[in-house]
């Protein structure tokens, strides 16, 4: 089973590696139109974030977002699409200032002694510019951790906080007893297994999870239920 770190354009439906998705997006003509003909029609126009969302090297997303939108916004994209399992507290690093939600401030207070923590109220303008790189962090217990950066920003117009341009194809994993693809990964001891390899496994089938496309998978109670991969372009 061979994978390719690739996806595929959301605009003209071409496949990239995901070394040159980057570059395409901010030169691909079909995006280019539909921007300018929705900005055409747009009464007053804002700046719009082009940001690119790592997982490890299997997984990636690039979005664009409103510069009036919220880290807030990006946290419950982020946790919708590929972290959400028990409601874990989560936070951004930017310019090693650390951003998270402030109702928790008192449980924060106590784990990291005080230290100052500003809101996920906070606007993308106010704290990210084109080439800022930003860390980002659900669950402190089994952490995933995400990296981000800015690749541009332009001015038009977005029917929603956050739109999905591209997003790495599923990788195939093969089960670790027979070769085939595998459908579950063992929490206990990391490895793949398919439904029928499974049921032998000595660790127990109750110590599966599905396989899915996130840097979550494995870890925590995570399925993938919450996965909205249907932003519209």
């Amino acid at each position: 089973m061979e994978n390719k770190n690739e996806g595929v354009c959301r605009f003209c439906l071409k496949t990239f590696a995901d070394s040159a998705m980057g570059r395409h997006l901010l030169a691909c003509k079909v995006k280019k139109e539909r921007d300018e003909q929705e900005a055409a029609h747009a009464q007053k126009k804002y700046p719009i974030f082009y940001i690119k969302v790592s997982g490890s090297k299997y997984y990636w997303l690039h979005i664009e977002m409103k510069g009036t939108a919220k880290l807030a916004d990006l946290d419950s994209f982020l946790r919708n699409i590929w972290l959400e399992c028990c409601g874990h507290l989560s936070s951004f690093t930017i310019n090693r200032v650390e951003y998270q939600d402030t109702t928790y401030k008192d449980d924060w207070d106590n784990l990291w002694g005080g230290r100052e923590i500003r809101p996920t109220t906070t606007t993308l303008s106010k704290v990210l510019n084109v080439g800022d790189k930003f860390d980002y962090a659900y669950d402190f217990g089994t952490t995933t951790y995400l990296e981000g950066k800015v690749l541009g920003v332009r001015e038009g117009v977005l029917k929603k906080p956050v739109r999905i341009l591209a997003r790495n194809s599923p990788y195939t994993f093969e089960c670790e007893e027979c070769g085939k693809q595998a459908t579950d990964i063992c929490m206990e001891c990391g490895s793949f297994f398919c439904e029928q390899c499974l049921a032998n496994h000595e660790c127990g089938d109750e110590m599966a999870l599905p396989v899915v496309n996130s840097p979550r998978m494995g870890v925590c109670g995570y399925t993938g239920d919450y996965d909205f991969d249907d932003f519209s372009i």
